[in-house]
C-alpha cells in the first residue's frame, strides 16, 4: 500500500535546470512530437507486462517547446522534458492524485523505477519498433506508446 500511495503522489521536478532549445538539438528533437497512447507497462520487477484494457486509455503529449501533459482515466499528469540523443529526461512531473485503475498505478510505478537515485528527474532510453514509442527505465522495465492520429 506504502509503494501505490507513493507512486500516485509522485512529483518529480528539477529546480534550476534549464529546459532544451530545440534548434540547438540533433535530428531526434522533434522525434516524440505528438500525442501518444500507452498501450504496454512492464515494471522491472513484475513477471508480465500490463496491457491497456480496451475501454481504458493513458495519453501522453509531448509538445516542441519541452512540455507534456495527458492523463488516465481519473487524473491529469503534466510536466516539462528534454531529449539528449536518445534519453528522454522528464524534468518535471506533477499528477492529480485520485485513485485510479491497476493498468494507471503500473503506469505510475514506471514513472516511479525511472526517477534517478538522489535526482528529482526521470530518465528513459527511447527508440522506436514499428512506429510506436519504447521507453525503457530501470533494469528491465519499458512502456510502449502507440502514436494517435
Amino acid at each position: 500500500m506504502r509503494r501505490l500511495l507513493f507512486a500516485l503522489f509522485i512529483v518529480v521536478s528539477l529546480f534550476g535546470y534549464q529546459s532544451c532549445n530545440t534548434e540547438d538539438e540533433g535530428p531526434n528533437n522533434n522525434a516524440v512530437l505528438g500525442t501518444w497512447r500507452i498501450i504496454e507497462v512492464q515494471v522491472s520487477q513484475q513477471q508480465l507486462a500490463q496491457f491497456s484494457p480496451s475501454d481504458e486509455d493513458i495519453v501522453f503529449m509531448f509538445t516542441s517547446e519541452g512540455n507534456f501533459s495527458g492523463s488516465t482515466s481519473v487524473n491529469q499528469f503534466n510536466g516539462r522534458y528534454e531529449l539528449d540523443g536518445t534519453t528522454l529526461t522528464m524534468l518535471e512531473f506533477t499528477t492529480t492524485e485520485v485513485a485510479d485503475t491497476p493498468f494507471a498505478i503500473s503506469f505510475y510505478d514506471a514513472i516511479a523505477e525511472a526517477q534517478v537515485p538522489d535526482e528529482t528527474f526521470a530518465q528513459f532510453g527511447f527508440s522506436f519498433e514499428s512506429q510506436n514509442l519504447i521507453l525503457v527505465f530501470g533494469n528491465s522495465g519499458r512502456m510502449v506508446l502507440e502514436l494517435q492520429s
